[in-house]
């Protein structure tokens, strides 16, 4: 190359330094004109959200309960309580479908007062409807606000039915079983007459393996050889007073170890079936969704629906203390939806404690404090209060991400909604559809970490004559909170959309007329 190059310089009567020099000043300048390389982050590859053709069973209702918190709350003040039917039932707020109201068995023996909910049971055999005020505004609240199902259940009866005749720590007198079920009957059908508010269901037994027998909340056993004839005679008499109202049961804590060990053989009493509206499980063994697809396995040969009526409190072992308003938590509530209404095929999803006072901190020392995880506090709540508010002058309401996923699902979709799979072709995205009238709404749930690349999402609608037309999107991620994002591009019946991770984002369009 040396010699080369000599020959070319003294072909142009240049020296070989000097035609070096110029070769690398051209160089030099080619280099300059190419555009400098810049670092790009990696584009994530398109996930496919396929809609299936054909739903799979309908969704009656989302909700929370309404146990405990009622009297603390109430003690705030008028402007909180019209606050917390704002949050809870508005269009704005939660628009929630379903509200648990607990009819309280007198809080004999509990030590926890805010957990010992008084009864309309006089002894003798008759009802005081005026024994818990605070608890009748709140379900008159839901009234108000439209909420389609007010469902009524109880933790223990009165303590003339149990055998320690307390309404912790004992069971159900199966001598008193017949008893039991006139005395909720006729309060239901009391409530109705004096209140004008019906009861749509009503569950009799709650976590009926245990009895908390720590008696720091209400609670009643009711051996699994009783919950048939209960849940027939209870039936019964509703059909003679209350004819509106319809029986869930059995409300289990444990899916696995109770609910599929306990349910075909109290299903399996005569009348039972005939008599319930709905099976209904607590998911306190967080089950997976192996276990859950029993489940669904299970509704469908005894020929009834199955509702998912109470979930909280989970950490990153289990059940467990802590208090975590992030995202973390709220994904979690997001899957275990998914799971229950998608997998285990359940008709409706009910939360825990719509109110809770279990922060773990007190905000009046630390006013940011509500903000952060700690493990003295309770995932029991969507939105917190200070449990002595009315006293120190604390009437802040504190709202979780947990708040706003659960309303990514609630506000959307309404009772009477057709449910419908979605398969995906990433792992880190879940997703479910659902159908009503001319509205198709699907929500999506991206796993991917935080600090992620956006997750474009493609979303294939099957086969129809009508006009895919996007309406609005809303999301929650660590940086928004039911906030609108950009709406999805639409060709056909395909959507494109940018999903930013960790995040749960809804997407609603309308089928338009071509």
């Amino acid at each position: 190359m040396r010699g080369l190059l000599g020959s070319l310089a003294r072909g142009l009567g240049l020296t070989l330094s000097a035609l070096l020099a110029v070769v690398l000043v051209a160089d030099t300048m080619e280099t300059l004109k190419q555009p400098p390389t810049v670092s790009q982050p990696a584009r994530q590859a398109t996930a496919i959200l396929s809609v299936a053709p054909s739903p799979t069973h309908t969704l009656v209702g989302i909700g929370a309960s309404g146990a405990w918190w009622s009297s603390p709350v109430y003690a705030l003040g008028p402007r909180v309580r019209s606050r917390v039917g704002q949050l809870l039932y508005s269009r704005n707020g939660l628009r929630l479908s379903q509200f648990r109201f607990n009819i309280g068995g007198g809080g004999v023996g509990v030590s926890t007062p805010w957990k010992a909910p008084p009864t309309f049971y006089r002894p003798g055999g008759t009802l005081n409807l005026a024994a818990d005020p605070q608890g009748i505004f709140f379900l008159e609240q839901a009234k108000r606000y439209g909420v389609k199902d007010l469902v009524g259940f109880v933790n223990s009866a009165p303590p003339e039915f149990t055998s320690n005749h307390q309404s912790c720590g004992g069971y159900l007198l199966p001598s008193m079983i017949g008893a039991y079920a006139q005395e909720l009957a006729a309060t239901v059908a009391a409530i109705a007459t004096t209140y004008g508010v019906r009861l749509s269901y009503i569950s009799p037994m709650n976590e009926p393996a245990g009895s908390q027998p720590a008696c720091r909340q209400e609670g009643m056993s009711v051996p699994v050889a009783e919950r048939g004839p209960l849940i027939v005679a209870l039936a019964r008499d509703l059909s003679l007073v209350a004819p509106w109202c319809r029986v869930i049961a059995d409300e289990s804590s444990f899916v696995n170890r109770q609910f599929l060990g306990a349910a075909p053989i109290w299903t399996a009493y005569p009348g039972v079936r005939s008599s319930l509206a709905a099976l209904a499980f607590h998911g306190y063994d967080f089950p997976s969704k192996a276990v859950l697809a029993k489940v669904a396995e299970f509704s469908r040969r005894v020929g009834l629906p199955v509702w998912a009526t109470e979930i909280c409190c989970y950490d990153d072992a289990g059940f467990g203390y802590q208090y975590d308003p992030t995202m973390n938590s709220a994904m979690w509530l997001a899957t275990t939806i998914y799971d229950d209404l998608m997998v285990a095929d359940a008709s409706a999803f009910d939360w825990w404690l719509a109110l809770s006072p279990d922060l773990g901190c007190d905000p009046a020392a630390d006013p940011s404090c509500f903000r952060s995880v700690n493990v003295l506090g309770r995932n029991d709540g969507l939105i917190y209060f200070n449990l002595n508010g009315a006293a120190n002058g604390n009437r802040r309401l504190y709202l979780t991400k947990r708040y706003y996923v659960l309303g990514n699902f609630s506000r959307y979709l309404r009772p009477g909604a057709s449910l419908v799979p979605v398969a995906t072709s990433d792992a880190r995205v879940e997703a479910l559809a659902a159908i009503e009238g001319s509205q198709e709404v699907v929500v999506a749930i991206n796993l991917t970490p935080q600090g992620s690349p956006g997750l474009p999402l493609q979303i294939d609608f099957p086969s129809g004559s009508g006009v895919l037309i996007p309406e609005s999107a809303v999301s929650t991620s660590p940086v928004k909170s039911l906030s609108a994002v950009d709406l999805p591009t639409v060709s056909g019946r395909i959507a494109l959309a940018l999903s930013q991770p960790f995040s749960v984002t809804t997407y609603v369009f309308r089928i338009g007329r071509r």
